[in-house]
């Protein structure tokens, strides 16, 4: 009997073992973890949403009225972007750093943000805009990279651009993926191939990071390459998913 009172013990000292490693990485307080040591917050993305906030506001209160400028552009209006987006851009700059630091490349000395504020619709003060610009450099830096060794896209890589770009209404309705895939340009052919090198090295990343997103940013994943779309919006092209949907360490969804 006594035996059977200790194993009882054992089994609920356990129990309270793995349900600590669950909440452990279950804090509605924060968005995404990354690794055992890197969190980032709720307050976290709040300060760099309101950052964004405040720079169109005060580019807006900049700008003369309508009226007074015939044929000038409207005031921006509402923002251009995301809590979602906010989340994606943190985590990935956080691990873009750690692949380019493995891979030995470095951000360019000057970051064109004029033309990503541009990208954005966002004010080039933004501090998202900075955040996006790393990213998309790095990004850039390790396709530039990886042209060297990258192989053939394969044609899983290739239909899945395919998906995307008919998902998005990017190509003539009828098109079959085999009239899609004779007709890409080369230099399109080469970007899926670098794409898809550089999602390689992301993924080795990410898996050996231990990602968890909160489910209110899932589906979350770091865009190795990206198109603009008919009305100027950024889109995901090659993605890398990020983030555990499934399993034993959940985020709470308290949204």
């Amino acid at each position: 009997m006594q035996h059977a009172r200790r194993l009882a013990s054992i089994a609920v000292v356990a129990s309270l073992t793995v349900g600590g490693l669950s909440a452990c990485r279950s804090e509605p307080s924060v968005a995404a973890y990354i690794g055992d040591k890197t969190r980032v917050t709720e307050t976290r993305v709040q300060e760099v949403w309101d950052d964004a906030a405040a720079a169109v506001r005060s580019t807006a209160a900049e700008q003369p009225p309508a009226s007074a400028a015939p044929g000038a552009p409207a005031a921006p209006t509402g923002m251009p972007i995301t809590r979602t987006d906010i989340v994606r851009t943190l985590v990935s700059n956080d691990v873009l750093t750690q692949v380019a630091r493995r891979e030995s490349v470095t951000l360019p000395a000057d970051l064109p943000l004029g033309d990503y504020a541009t990208q954005l619709r966002l004010p080039q003060q933004a501090e998202y805009v900075r955040l996006y610009a790393e990213s998309d450099a790095l990004l850039r830096a390790l396709r530039t990279k990886a042209q060297a060794g990258a192989g053939e896209p394969t044609e899983a890589d290739l239909r899945e651009v395919f998906d995307v770009l008919v998902s998005a209404q990017e190509v003539p309705a009828g098109t079959t993926f085999e009239q899609f895939q004779t007709q890409l340009p080369a230099e399109n052919l080469a970007l899926v191939k670098t794409a898809a090198a550089v999602r390689k090295e992301v993924v080795e990343t990410t898996q050996a990071m231990k990602i968890t997103v909160n489910p209110r940013y899932q589906p979350l994943g770091i865009p190795v390459l990206e198109f603009q779309t008919q009305n100027g919006a950024l889109q995901p092209l090659v993605t890398v998913p990020l983030g555990e949907t499934t399993g034993n360490n959940p985020v709470l969804d308290v949204s």
